[in-house]
């Protein structure tokens, strides 16, 4: 058996894209919340554990600061 050439190339696995992972980037890394992303809105409720319905409330009462956000919900849960 040859042996294997010092000098040749192997190709390095390719780092992931992380908009390309949906829900896993979205929302993350920022400190507001963009009702207008329907994967932000997604990552968000899921997150929080509240509805959509609940997210758009809790953002027209408090702005739309993540910090913001969890204080309001944690005062009218």
């Amino acid at each position: 058996m040859p042996d294997a050439d010092p000098m040749k190339i192997i190709p390095t696995a390719r780092k992931p894209d992380l908009t390309d992972q949906g829900d896993i980037a979205a929302g993350q890394g920022d400190d507001s919340i963009d009702l207008q992303e329907p994967r932000t809105v997604r990552y968000w409720t899921e997150t929080l554990g509240v509805s959509e319905e609940q997210l758009h409330t809790a953002v027209e009462h408090a702005g739309a600061s993540v910090e913001e956000v969890r204080k309001y919900l944690g005062s009218h849960s």
